[in-house]
């Protein structure tokens, strides 16, 4: 069906997440993590030792985001409901078949932006966001019901200093999601999932102010027998600008050069909603992918039994993919939050 290349993921760890979301590689700890947005809890694994943990955070009904924090190792800035806050970077310790979701507090809340009346009216709640390489924090939003008649979700701007800027207005964003930049920082890649193509933006770093917005993807071809009844979710970028952006409902992950050609896909078998990648690993050549249970959209659980699980697929030197990336490609971290 496909003449692109489509490179298979490996199951890593069951894991069962709901709505898993927000995969990221903390080179500190040296281990992988990510979210289930709706438990809400923050999942932890080290590659190295096998070794599990769950965090879980009941005072919140969603917490849809985590980045590091550059000046403490031992934080996370997450967005929650309605707030941002910091929570503690616990490290894995148990081997998965004795993980049991450990109780845990925010340490505390350091904004409380979303617009109003949406928030105070529960309509929305934060979604997915990203740090840019100067550090400073962008949290999109999204309406709850997922309608795509209400376009009330905004993209805000958090710097490290405190100061809040609304970058995209209620009434422009349906399901604010993926966002990363180019190696350069000249470049500012978007999603709004209610939309059928991937945003850029050329980006000014010293000010942190995105313009002259336009398509750098359109809707992709098919993969599969799946076809194209998925929507675009999370994203990464790679060391050389690469960008590599989730199909939500197609159980893949699409390649795209900086100029916004498909030349790969990663496809994660027995699952079904890839939501986001990220480069991990002690020299970032592996790709970790966090998905959501197929429940979520009516399908059932026996048809896509990897489905809520982490993927991952190897990048290294000797890898398949490597022989259409090259010598010089190389991965890259996500940005802390430059507190």
């Amino acid at each position: 069906m496909s003449d692109i290349p489509i490179f298979e993921a490996e199951l890593v760890l069951e894991c069962g997440n709901n709505l898993g979301e927000g995969v990221l590689w903390d080179a500190h700890a040296q281990v992988v993590r990510w979210i289930d947005i709706d438990e809400p809890a923050v999942h932890s694994y080290d590659p190295s030792t096998g070794a599990y943990s769950v965090d879980a955070y009941a005072e919140s009904a969603h917490l849809s985001n985590i980045a590091l924090v550059k000046s403490n190792p031992e934080e996370l800035v997450a967005t929650i409901q309605h707030d941002i806050v910091i929570l503690p970077a616990s490290k894995p310790t148990r081997q998965p078949s004795d993980v049991k979701p450990v109780v845990q507090k925010s340490l505390r809340t350091i904004a409380q932006p979303l617009s109003k009346p949406f928030s105070t009216q529960k309509e929305v709640r934060f979604n997915d966001g990203g740090c840019d390489p100067r550090g400073r924090l962008f949290a999109g939003s999204m309406n709850i019901g997922e309608a795509k008649d209400n376009r009330s979700g905004e993209l805000l701007r958090i710097d490290p200093d405190g100061t809040r800027t609304q970058i995209l207005e209620p009434g422009t964003v349906g399901t604010s999601n993926g966002i990363g930049w180019s190696p350069d920082g000249k470049l500012m890649y978007y999603i709004d999932s209610g939309e059928p193509e991937v945003s850029v933006f050329d980006y000014d770093l010293e000010t942190g102010t995105p313009s002259n917005r336009r398509t750098f993807a359109g809707k992709p071809p098919a993969m599969d027998e799946l076809g194209t009844r998925g929507v675009f979710d999370g994203l990464c970028v790679d060391g050389v600008g690469n960008v590599w952006v989730a199909r939500w409902r197609e159980r893949r992950i699409i390649g795209y050069t900086p100029e916004g050609k498909i030349f790969a896909y990663v496809k994660c078998p027995g699952a079904l909603l890839t939501t986001i990648p990220c480069f991990g690993g002690e020299n970032l050549d592996t790709m970790y992918i966090a998905t959501a249970r197929a429940s979520r959209v009516g399908e059932k659980v026996e048809d896509y039994p990897a489905s809520g699980h982490l993927f991952k697929m190897d990048f290294g030197p000797k890898s398949a993919i490597r022989k259409i990336l090259g010598d010089n490609w190389k991965g890259a971290d996500k940005h802390a939050f430059g507190i």
